[in-house]
């Protein structure tokens, strides 16, 4: 008894191995087609890149501080646009279009905010990105 419990939960090699290239190309089969129903990540919207360029507008030369009266929504590439939002504090300034669509990526970043003459507050400048 003991010797038919101890085959009992073994696979062949063989078995093993065609059990593994089937899954192996089930997934290929499964990224194929996929790959042309989901959104092409190199064709979306530039978000990170806006993000970055509405930074270096905002800014002066020299500083890491963002005025709300450099902030532009002249930002976006060719074809795209842009909608931009700083809040600090119960401060907030919008540039560029204004409403996005639904679909519009946005990415956002902490940053510190003059809002007025020597003072800085701590804020967050969001912009949303779409063709």
């Amino acid at each position: 008894m003991s010797r038919s419990s101890a085959r009992r939960a073994q696979v062949e090699p063989v078995a093993a191995v065609v059990a593994v290239l089937a899954l192996c190309l089930a997934l290929a089969a499964y990224g194929a087609v996929s790959a042309g129903v989901l959104p092409d990540t190199a064709k979306s919207a530039p978000v990170d890149q806006v993000l970055d360029d509405a930074v270096d507008a905002a800014t002066t030369p020299g500083s890491v501080v963002v005025s709300p009266t450099r902030l532009t929504g002249t930002v976006a590439p060719t074809g795209y646009e842009a909608s931009l939002r700083l809040a600090a504090g119960e401060h907030s300034w919008r540039a560029g279009a204004s409403d996005s669509p639904p679909e519009a990526a946005s990415a956002s970043r902490q940053v510190p905010v003059r809002v007025d003459p020597g003072q800085v507050r701590p804020g967050r400048l969001t912009v949303a990105v779409w063709q």
